[in-house]
This record gives structure tokens, sequence and C-alpha cells, in this order.
């Protein structure tokens, strides 16, 4: 930590996140986001590149649908600046080599580039950085994110990670009311946290809980865990190991290795593993979640290139599903689902294991949502948060709506 501290106040330059190819595979999180907006462990993606490097990124290159939101800058050319894939995570090693690049060198992982620096780049170069450089440093362990699930099948590690490098120095708040405390060395809490007769057990991994987050008495929190601010946990919730539940969420019930991405409620009883939730998204009462296979095999999952099922090594796979989606009460998904953008699913019977955005319905009947709907149904979800369901937040739905079965 010395050395990168060091290196920091040497060279502190600007630098860009980036998507790569990864951008696709990463869908239907990536649909309405860039990579570097995708949560895991305390942070985005974003939040993690600018507390290692210490300066907020210069900007973000992403799809051109995208950008109006994302991207901060108009710009015809670039000076002085690092580009980094978003979807590599920083490190320390990643870091103490990154302070020292000069001028188009690079740094590699396994063939891949992380990153590299120019002292000028016209805009229309951008896409082919990885073609112009020389291999330079490699690093020999970096979690690079390709495909959706490795958001929780990284999440554990990432959390452990996280607490150790944003928690030291730091004095953690005291948890008001009678409860009980296991490892409280492990354990961050900010201020004005609520709660009462609830467990926070951190013996097998840490737990960090954001300021104004309020937990229903008879919850117990398995680290290692995050829970981001205003968060409020129904009675009785039950968080195991490898979660993250980002800020303004409501959530209850079981939650196991999954990663919540903002303002998106699971309120009710029901169980969710080894999953993700974009933003918005709301599961029903009594929704349930499989994450293993009856017959204990290794799971099949949606390829959006391919436009088919195909097989991965992962045994455990709940569900990846996009922004803006709901299910109805008892809904049952069934293992290894992936559910689109703007989805509205409920019926008997297990829904199919994947269902494209802007689609109503389960697997006896769907049909497609018109788009006044789906905008009318998001407006009414973001002013009960009061947040505002903007023009960029439209335009983006509204192109991916154009697109066929995505």
């Amino acid at each position: 930590m010395k050395n990168i501290k060091n290196s920091r106040n040497r060279c502190i330059m600007n630098f860009i996140l980036y998507d790569g190819i990864e951008w696709k595979k990463l869908f239907p999180i990536t649909l309405t986001r860039p990579v570097s907006e995708i949560r895991l462990g305390f942070f985005t993606i974003k939040e993690r590149w600018e507390k290692y490097i210490g300066k907020t990124a210069y900007d973000i290159i992403t799809q051109p649908f995208l950008s109006k939101k994302y991207s901060k800058k108009e710009y015809s050319y670039f000076e002085n600046m690092l580009f980094i894939n978003s979807s590599f995570l920083p490190n320390e090693e990643l870091i103490q080599i990154l302070f020292s690049l000069k001028e188009n060198e690079t740094i590699f992982f396994k063939e891949k580039m992380i990153a590299i620096k120019k002292n000028f780049l016209v805009k229309e170069d951008i896409l082919s950085l990885s073609k112009k450089c020389t291999k330079t440093y490699c690093v020999k362990q970096v979690i690079h994110i390709q495909s959706p699930w490795e958001i929780f099948t990284n999440n554990e590690t990432i959390l452990k990670e996280d607490f150790m490098f944003f928690t030291k120095g730091k004095k953690s708040y005291s948890l008001l009311g009678k409860n009980h405390v296991f490892c409280k060395n492990k354990i961050f809490l900010e201020e004005d946290i609520k709660a009462n007769n609830v467990v926070l057990n951190a013996q097998f991994g840490p737990i960090y809980i954001e300021k104004g987050v309020e937990i229903m008495e008879g919850s117990v929190i398995r680290g290692p865990v995050s829970i981001g601010k205003n968060t409020i946990l129904n009675v009785g919730s039950k968080i195991h190991g490898g979660t993250t539940i980002a800020p303004f969420c409501k959530v209850g019930g079981e939650i196991l290795n999954s990663v919540i991405f903002s303002y998106s409620n699971k309120v009710h009883d029901g169980f969710l593993g080894n999953s993700i939730l974009g933003e918005w998204c709301n599961l029903g009462a009594g929704t349930n979640i499989s994450n293993l296979r009856n017959d204990y095999k290794k799971v099949t999952v949606w390829n959006y290139e391919k436009k088919d099922f195909f097989p991965t090594n992962l045994q455990f796979f709940g569900i990846v599903m996009g922004d803006h989606s709901k299910s109805a009460i008892n809904t049952q998904f069934n293992t290894a689902t992936i559910v689109g953008v703007s989805d509205s699913i409920f019926g008997y019977g297990f829904p199919p294991r994947y269902i494209p955005s802007f689609y109503l319905g389960g697997i006896q009947s769907k049909k497609r949502i018109s788009f006044h709907q789906v905008c009318e149904t998001a407006e009414i979800m973001m002013n009960r948060r009061n947040r505002s369901f903007s023009v960029l937040d439209k335009k983006i739905l509204k192109y991916l709506y154009q697109l066929l079965d995505i």
C-alpha cells in the first residue's frame, strides 16, 4: 500500500474507462449501462477504479445510445490519458504498474489489453486502441468480468478484498440496540443505522453496512455481505455470504450469493440465490428462484449472440434479470433463467428460461408490452422513490425496444 500511495502522489493523471468486446457478453445487465456501471463488492466498477487511482474518471466511453447519459464530455481528441478496459477490476499489482506507464506502453492479462497510456489520440482511433499498442507489462492475476454470472461468482472474493482495502485506518460506528454481534472486528458500520434484535455474524467473512440502513427485527446477516445506504431489510431477512445489496433497495426473505442493484425490491419471503437483479426490479411476494438442477448437473445458459443455450461449468445459478423487470406473486423461476429489460412476468408454471426484453406473461402465453406501457410503469415506480424517469432513460429504452429479441 505504501508504494502505491507514493506512486499516486508522483503521477496522478486523467483516465478513461471504455467498453471493450465484453459489453455484448454481459447482456442483459449491460443493455442499459456501460460495463463500468456494473456493481459488485462494495462499489460499481467505476467507483472502484476511482478509489484505487484517487481521482474521478475523466469520462466513460460506451455505446452511442448510452453515451448521452453516461458520457459527460464532447471531444475530438485526447491528451495525456490512460485508457482502461472497464471489464477489469483494479488490484494493488495493477495500480503499481499503471502509474509507471509511459507513452504507448500497455498492460496485458492473458493476451488481453487492460490499459494503455496515450499522449495524443483522436476520437476516431478509440476503437482500434488494441491494434496500435505494444505489449509491455503483464499482470499475473486480475479479475476479468466477461459474463454476467462472473459478477456473483467473484463477489465473495471482492467483498473480502474491498473490506480490507477500504476500511483500513477507518473507525466503525457502534450498533445501538439489543443485537447479537459475532467477530466485531470484521464488521464496519457507517452512521445512522437502525437495528434491534438482529444477528450480524462475520465469522465467515466481513460485513459492511452503509449509512441510513434499517435492519428490522429478527434479521440475520452472515458475511461477507455489503448493504448500501438507505436500504431497508424487512422483518426476518436472511442474508447469506457473497451478497451485495446496493443503495436504496428494499429486501426480505432469503438471499444467497447475489448482487442486487440500486432501487430494486425483493421485500417478501422467497429464495434468491446465485443471482443478479438490475435496477428498478421487483420480485412479488413468494417469488422463488431455483439455483440448482434436480439432477445436480451443470447448467446451460442463454447466449445472446448465438441465440441458443450453451453449456457452462456452473452448478449453482439462479437468475439474471435486466433493469425494470418484475415478477408477480408466487412466480417460480427455473435454474439459470435469463430475463431481459422491462419484462412483466406472471402466470402458472415455470416461465421460459430465456425471456426477451419488453414481454408480458409467462410460459402459457406472452405478448410484447407497448412502449407507452413500458414508460408509464417505469415512471410510476421511479416517482415512488422520488426519482424522475428522464428523457435519456426513455431514449435508451426506446432504442432497445426497436431491436428484436434482445
